[in-house]
């Protein structure tokens, strides 16, 4: 009992902390317009049931037609208001429902915006985000919690009236001499026997109802294949991105099994099964439902025969009761279905109470000396968050004001990750990493970044005019912005859009974008970094989608542009960075050789040796072929 007063306790409290995201997930004053138009639609049945008795009294009293008529008019004129407000109410509500989705993504974005880098990529937070969203997408969620809240709030207004209604059932009496049972049926035992009947099947309703409620919202989130469903709805089946391998592999056969397969015969099943759950349980409460309905149908009934009140009455009481025991079974139905979609608003709650682990800084960017910078790491080790290898073994590299460092190796070898912690994308494990010698934690984390124009391979635009993606901003310099794709050569590419500057790219948002090819893209990012204008600019391997002298191109003619900034390489293609001062050669996450091109060369037992010319004998039998 202990344990399931103190489940009670935490469920009650998540459905609390949940009732304070309603408005950034919904719109201020959604539960509001909820409660109201809910409550509404469960009162206005009242003025029906309340003005049939009125109308049935008149006519067995032989009241005046003009009394029946204002009885009559009375009822339709409140359930039109009624129902106007109610549809008015209900068009709001559906607008601030539409839009639930796309302001929940916009809180979560934002949160994981809020947090750093290393904490917002890593696979636990990644995964509780992906529930959260998976669990959104089926209707769960906020919105769940804001619908039946507003539902309780309603039928809890529509028992008081009901109580006030069937009150003055309770005090009638007799006007006629009674005996035996007809007698019994006068006296307060025989309303205190209803009342126990009615708690009684009240009870046994709400007990098999919250628990034809949980064993349905169980089978629903037992469907594990909702997220392969997703990625074959929202991905693979998307023409724009897999239309042309699907017809050129033959692949639809392969999909359309595997749908069937995987996807819609386990969800046909559950369907099947969380019907016959509602079948089974739906019987047992009809059959309770209907044993009430008769057991207050016989004590009204008899009350209206000892002349306790009129033929009205009946249908006023025995209307307000049936609403009474409805409203009764759906308050205990939505607190079912609250605390069996605490488990989702738990994931949501949890997420959106991560804090940062990275410490952040005062120091201003304005105090390191751009003119005289030093980057250097001290025994640097790493290993990504909740992975064991280290990725990074003991680095120890310094980079002087105006070098221009190539960093190459294999794949997975720490290069990129180099770059991450010099960035603070992340922080060291073992060691620490200082500009001009201080520990660049000692400074706000925003300032540091300041100083860095980053190109990374994986780099990304937005959808929206080429003027925006290069300044990141709605407002911009347009002849810096033209001189720095002039810098990246995309100048004379941009210069055929219709719109110049304010062409849009890519079609997600405007039907009249433009879609660029890889190496379109790239020069893009590159004038990005340009016109940040960062004292320390990298290049992490952006041109893979350029051939080789098409890379070159851009390394050289980047090189110039630099000119005297500190900048580093990292490129696969060996001969990008052999205008460099300085080539860093990576190997399983540590430095294990340094130097010019011409020296590394004069190393033939080295990685740089074998490196360059593996990739020379490649070039020189593709140009003899």
């Amino acid at each position: 009992m202990k344990e399931k007063f103190i489940a009670l306790k935490n469920d009650i409290s998540v459905i609390l902390k949940s009732l304070g995201l309603i408005n950034d997930y919904l719109g201020n004053h959604y539960l509001l317009i909820n409660t109201v138009q809910m409550t509404l639609r469960t009162v206005a049945p009242y003025i029906t049931v309340y003005c049939t008795g009125l109308v049935i009294t008149a006519l067995t009293q032989g009241k005046e037609f003009s009394v029946i008529l204002r009885y009559v008019l009375i009822a339709s004129f409140s359930t039109l208001i009624s129902d106007l407000i109610m549809r008015w109410m209900n068009f709001y509500r559906l607008t601030m429902l539409n839009s639930c989705y796309y302001k929940h993504c916009a809180v979560l974005s934002r949160k994981a915006l809020s947090l750093d880098y290393a904490k917002a990529e890593s696979s636990s937070v990644q995964t509780l985000r992906g529930k959260i969203e998976e669990t959104a997408n089926h209707g769960d969620g906020i919105a769940w919690v804001a619908d039946m809240a507003a539902q309780i709030i309603a039928n809890a207004a529509s028992i008081v009236i009901a109580i006030i209604m069937v009150s003055g059932m309770a005090f009638g009496r007799a006007t006629k001499s009674l005996s035996g049972a007809m007698k019994f049926a006068d006296t307060p035992y025989f309303t205190a026997l209803l009342a126990v009947i009615t708690v009684l099947c009240i009870s046994l309703t709400v007990k098999y109802q919250s628990i034809a409620e949980k064993k349905n919202f169980k089978s629903y989130n037992s469907v594990k294949c909702w997220p392969l469903k997703e990625h074959y709805d929202k991905k693979y089946l998307n023409e724009t991105d897999c239309g042309k391998d699907v017809r050129i592999y033959n692949e639809a056969p392969l999909l359309n099994e595997e749908l069937k397969t995987k996807v819609y015969e386990p969800i046909t099943r559950n369907v099947k099964e969380r019907f016959k759950i509602w079948a089974t349980y739906g019987s047992v409460t009809g059959i309770i439902s209907n044993v009430l309905g008769g057991t207050v149908y016989i004590f009204v009934g008899l009350k209206a025969f000892t002349g306790a009140f009129g033929a009205g009455k009946v249908v006023e009481y025995y209307g307000a009761i049936t609403k009474l025991i409805n409203s009764c079974s759906d308050i205990a139905g939505c607190f079912g279905y609250l605390r069996a979609n605490c488990p989702q608003m738990k994931q949501e709650l949890e997420y959106l109470a991560l804090t940062s682990d990275m410490e952040n800084g005062t120091r201003k960017a304005d105090e390191i000396d751009t003119d005289n910078l030093e980057f250097e790491f001290h025994n640097v080790s790493f290993r990504y968050p909740e992975t064991e290898p280290l990725v990074l073994k003991n680095i120890s590299l310094k980079i002087t004001q105006g070098e221009h460092l190539a960093v190459v190796g294999m794949n997975g070898s720490g290069k990129s990750t180099m770059i991450k912690l010099l960035a603070r994308l992340y922080d060291p494990n073992e060691g620490y990493i200082t500009v001009n010698g201080i520990d660049i934690r000692e400074f706000d984390y925003t300032e540091y970044l300041k100083l860095f124009s980053i190109v990374f391979q994986d780099f990304k635009l937005l959808a929206f005019s080429v003027g925006e993606n290069i300044a990141c901003s709605e407002e911009y310099d347009e002849q810096k912005v033209w001189n720095c794709l002039k810098m990246s050569g995309a100048y004379d590419r941009v210069k055929e859009f219709p719109n110049g500057l304010k062409q849009s790219i890519y079609k997600l948002y405007e039907k009249d974008g433009v879609d660029l090819s890889g190496g379109e893209e790239q020069k893009l990012a590159i004038a990005r970094a340009l016109y940040k204008d960062g004292a320390f600019v990298v290049l992490d391997e952006p041109t893979a989608a350029l051939d080789p002298i098409a890379e070159s191109e851009i390394y050289s003619k980047f090189n110039e542009i630099v000119g005297s900034k500190t900048a580093v390489y990292i490129s696969h293609r060996l001969s990008s960075c052999r205008f460099c001062s300085r080539i860093i050669v990576f190997d399983k996450g540590e430095i294990i050789q340094q130097g010019t091109h011409e020296e590394l060369l004069a190393q033939p037992d080295g990685k740089y040796y074998k490196l360059w010319n593996a990739q020379a004998q490649y070039y020189n039998e593709k140009t003899t072929a």
